[in-house]
């Protein structure tokens, strides 16, 4: 068969000039690599800065480039204008459903990237010389990571994990080795029995691994914050809130005059995993912050196009909340900043400022505590009988963001609802609203709000229809003759 998807050489883990030290994996061999610890981390941190390379073009820009897809197949981020072709057709409900597409193609290589970069540092850790500490540390992550990447692929490409079923329907090919055979897609419920067995030995590991360094990798807290993810997303209630409070040790919430300064900082104490694009690491173009940012100067990604919130949701946004700001109702505000000859648009944000306006260096958040709050209070409503709890664990973070908010005597469904809009505006745009859709069994509703059927194309999707699959990119189906397409 041909070798395509599963197979460390489809990259070179490019090395970083100041934050992180990589080795190419695929340059130099396993024994090299693994024959001392100080290789064996430069090895890890190559996945790292593989997060955030630019791969094949400007829509491709690691998991920048997803989390700009995945908010922009939701109906929360709205475009005011066309702008460039890059993602405008992932806006559209077009390229994830072309199996011949680059959004397809790289979704599908870059979450195996990872993978396969980390596999070879789990099956070859254990044989290096070194500190026990420093090589549980280093496992972890890569376990941490290998889950991550699973966790990905079946969401885009699997059907949705329903707790009432089986789980028998197709997923996607679990990889726990870094050979290049044909593999077969696993049901839903054997790649998630997999992320869960590496995460549950990630959270081990880390139990008695040395101290996490820098923001930019996995610890302990991160491990159990995607734990909470994954046990959302199945429906396993009490577990996501358990995992989802204990992630929270050690990093508290904002400040109102913090969380208006901008999201480009990643020392931010509530930010527990990001990574932080330094301006000689960036291509010019391509960047999370070249398409979401207010302020960076380009001539078509953010001058004629400001991203906005859909306006139904910016009204449910309480007047004395501090999230309110960032957002423009009128497209009036001289204090949101735009670029040069910029446009000014209606409920335009200024939730991303880059500190350059030539520049488009800054951290992108990958998981915050505020989020672990939402899941616990989300987990707490959806299991049933904690109520109150529910709603104690909202109102921690409500009534940061705005302190007039008062506990809520919301149950059911209304409470349920509540934390959903809190989710909504609080993570607008860092890459949840897609999922989170599918995840919940939601139709994608625009209709009525700022969103035009001229822009967006499409306006709505009903609950389980087969679009919320991606397909398979064709690369992967002509290679491997085991592999079966989603449902065209």
């Amino acid at each position: 068969m041909k070798k395509y998807i599963f197979i460390i050489a489809a990259i070179t883990l490019f090395s970083c000039k100041k934050e992180l030290n990589t080795s190419p994996t695929d340059a130099i061999s396993d024994q090299v690599v693994f024959s001392n610890i100080s290789n064996a981390e430069e090895a890890l941190n190559g996945i790292y800065r593989a997060l955030y390379i630019q791969y094949a073009g400007q829509s491709e820009d690691g998991q920048g480039a997803m989390m700009i897809n995945i908010d922009w197949m939701g109906d929360d981020v709205v475009h005011t204008a066309a702008g460039t072709s890059y993602f405008r057709e992932a806006y559209k409900w077009n390229s994830h459903r072309d199996a011949s597409s680059a959004l397809t193609y790289f979704a599908y290589r870059f979450y195996y990237i990872i993978i396969s970069n980390a596999n070879s540092i789990i099956n070859n850790i254990d044989a290096v010389e070194g500190e026990t500490s420093e090589k549980n540390r280093i496992k972890a992550e890569a376990l941490s990571l290998r889950a991550w990447g699973h966790f990905y692929l079946v969401q885009l490409f699997g059907e949705r994990y329903d707790a009432g079923k089986e789980n028998t329907q197709l997923g996607v090919p679990i990889m726990t080795t870094s050979n290049t055979d044909a593999h077969a897609r696993n049901t839903v419920e054997e790649v998630y029995t997999q992320i869960n067995a590496d995460l549950d030995a990630a959270i081990t590991l880390f139990g008695d691994a040395a101290a996490r360094t820098v923001k930019t990798h996995f610890n302990l807290n991160v491990a159990e914050g995607l734990k909470a993810r994954v046990a959302l997303t199945m429906q396993d209630y009490a577990t996501a809130a358990s995992y989802a409070m204990k992630a929270l040790n050690g990093f508290p919430l904002k400040t109102n005059t913090v969380y208006m300064a901008g999201f480009t900082d990643i020392s931010n104490d509530e930010w527990m995993w990001g990574i932080n694009q330094l301006a000689d690491q960036l291509y010019t173009y391509g960047t999370f912050y070249t398409y979401m940012s207010a302020n960076f100067y380009s001539s078509s990604h953010t001058k004629n196009n400001p991203k906005a919130i859909n306006k139904l949701l910016y009204a449910k946004i309480t007047a004395t909340d501090v999230r309110k700001g960032l957002w423009d109702s009128t497209g009036k505000n001289t204090a949101f900043p735009i670029v040069n000859n910029g446009v000014r648009k209606a409920y335009m944000h200024r939730k991303y400022l880059v500190a350059d306006i030539n520049s488009t260096a800054g951290a992108i958040p990958y998981m915050r505590a505020a989020e672990m709050y939402l899941i616990a209070a989300e987990a707490l409503a959806r299991e049933g009988g904690h109520d109150a709890e529910a709603a104690a664990a909202l109102y921690t973070l409500a009534v940061n963001r705005d302190p007039q908010y008062q506990l809520t005597t919301s149950t059911g469904t209304a409470l349920l609802d509540e934390i959903m809009v809190q989710r909504r505006v609080e993570l607008w745009a860092e890459g949840f609203r897609f999922l989170d859709l599918k995840r919940t069994n939601s139709a994608l509703d625009r209709t009525n709000s700022n969103h035009t059927s001229a822009l967006a194309n499409i306006l709505s999707v009903d609950a389980g229809d087969k679009r919320w699959q991606f397909l398979i990119p064709d690369d992967e189906m002509n290679a491997n003759p085991l592999m079966e397409q989603n449902p065209l």
